[in-house]
C-alpha cells in the first residue's frame, strides 16, 4: 500500500462553472416574489425570466428561499426549485396554446364569432362551465382577450381532441424540458385513450393538465420568438469549455410567424383591456395572460385554494423578456391572477426599465 505525501491533494481542483443567470434580474424577481408572499399571504411563489430566442434562463427563484451556507437552519421544503418541479393546472395562461392551434389551423379566423352562451354553457355528460363575465356573439379575439372559457371550449369543439393533444405536446406539454437540474417535473398529459368525451374542452381552458412554470415559459418563448420551440438551459460554461456556444437549439417550429403576431398582438390587448391590466405599466408595450386555477385536492377541486399567475412577453413588439409568475394559495380576494401575478411582474418589469432599459 503506498503511502501518500504531503503534496497528494485528497481532492482534485475542479472546474469553474458559470451560469446563465444574470445577477441583477435574479434579485429583482426574488424580491418581487417576496413582496408578492407577503402583500397575499400566500404559501409559495416562484417566477422565471428568460430569453424567448436562445432558451437562456435569466433568473429563476422560489420565495421562500434558503442559504445553502447554513441550509439546516431551513425547512427541508425550502429547498425545492418550484419553477421546474411543481407541476399545476395552468388556467387560462394554456388557453394560448388553443389559440394557437385554432389559428394555425386556418379553419378558424381571428375575427370569427362564437356564440358564448351568455355565460353558461352545459358539456355533453351535464357539467356547467360559466364565464367570469356574460358574453354572447364575440370574436376569437375578444374571447381571448376577455379568456371566455366557453369560447375556449366551442373552438376546442370544431378542432377536435387530436389536435389539441398534438399541440399541447408539441409545445412540450407532459415532457422534461431537457433543462438538465435534478427534480425536474414532467408534468401531466394524459393519453387520448385516457381522455373522456370532455376532455379536449377542458385541457383547451388549462384543466386535466398539470404544468410547471418552466414548461408555461417555454410555451410563451414560442409565441415571442415566432413559432419556434427552444431548449432551456441554464449553464453557460464549464472550465473553458463554452457551452452557450452551441445554443440556441432548436428543437422544432409549431406555428407559422402570422400566427404568432397575431397572438402577441392579443396578448397586448389583455393587459391593455382584458383580464390583465394589473400588469400595465404607462409608455411601455407589454403583453400576458392570467390564469386563476383552482387547485385539485383530495380528488375534487378547492373553492379557497388557487394558483394564481400571470405569462408574459416584453416588449411586445420586439420581446425580449418572456417572465411567468406563479402563487401558491394567495388568500382569497387576491386569487385572481390580475390581483396577485400579474402586479408581481408588473414589478420586475418596472425594475428592469429603470435599472437596464
Amino acid at each position: 500500500r503506498r503511502a501518500m505525501t504531503v503534496d497528494q491533494p485528497l481532492i482534485s481542483k475542479g472546474n469553474n462553472i458559470e451560469l446563465t443567470l444574470d445577477i441583477e434580474l435574479q434579485s429583482i424577481l426574488q424580491s418581487e416574489l417576496k413582496k408578492s408572499v407577503i402583500r397575499t399571504n400566500a404559501k409559495t411563489a416562484n417566477g422565471i425570466i428568460l430569453d424567448p430566442h436562445t432558451g437562456e434562463i435569466l433568473a429563476m427563484a422560489t420565495y421562500p428561499d434558503f442559504d445553502p451556507n447554513e441550509f439546516q437552519k431551513f425547512p427541508i421544503e425550502f429547498y425545492k426549485n418550484r419553477t421546474i418541479a411543481d407541476a399545476y393546472e395552468p388556467g387560462s395562461t394554456f388557453k394560448v396554446i388553443n389559440t394557437a392551434a385554432a389559428l394555425e389551423s386556418g379553419v378558424i379566423a381571428i375575427s370569427d364569432t362564437f356564440y358564448c352562451e351568455n355565460g353558461e354553457y352545459k358539456l355533453p355528460q351535464g357539467k356547467i362551465v360559466h364565464d367570469h363575465e356574460p358574453h354572447a356573439n364575440i370574436s376569437v379575439e375578444e374571447i381571448f382577450i376577455h379568456s371566455s372559457n366557453i369560447g375556449i371550449m366551442k373552438m376546442a369543439e370544431i378542432l377536435g381532441d387530436n389536435i389539441i393533444y398534438d399541440i399541447s405536446r408539441k409545445f412540450g406539454f407532459g415532457m422534461p424540458s431537457g433543462i438538465r437540474l435534478p427534480g425536474e417535473t414532467p408534468g401531466k398529459l394524459r393519453s387520448l385513450k385516457q381522455w373522456s368525451g370532455i376532455s379536449g374542452r377542458m385541457v383547451s381552458i388549462g384543466q386535466e393538465i398539470a404544468s410547471s412554470t418552466l414548461q408555461i415559459a417555454m410555451a410563451y418563448s414560442t409565441i415571442a420568438n415566432g413559432g419556434f420551440v427552444v431548449k432551456p438551459y441554464i449553464v453557460k460554461s464549464v472550465g473553458n469549455s463554452n457551452l452557450s456556444a452551441s445554443y440556441p437549439k432548436v428543437l422544432r417550429r409549431i406555428i407559422s410567424p402570422g400566427t404568432s403576431e397575431e397572438i402577441l398582438s392579443m396578448l397586448e390587448e389583455v393587459v391593455v383591456k382584458g383580464t390583465g391590466t394589473k400588469a400595465y405599466i404607462p409608455g411601455f408595450r407589454l403583453g400576458g395572460k392570467t390564469g386563476t386555477a383552482e387547485k385539485f385536492i383530495d380528488g375534487s377541486y378547492s373553492k379557497h385554494e388557487f394558483i394564481s399567475s400571470f405569462a408574459s412577453i416584453f416588449p411586445i413588439n420586439e420581446p425580449k423578456y418572456v417572465c411567468v409568475v406563479s402563487v401558491d394559495s394567495p388568500v382569497y380576494g387576491f386569487h385572481w391572477g390580475n390581483e396577485t401575478a400579474a402586479p408581481a411582474v408588473r414589478g420586475v418589469y418596472s425594475r428592469i426599465i429603470n435599472d437596464k432599459v
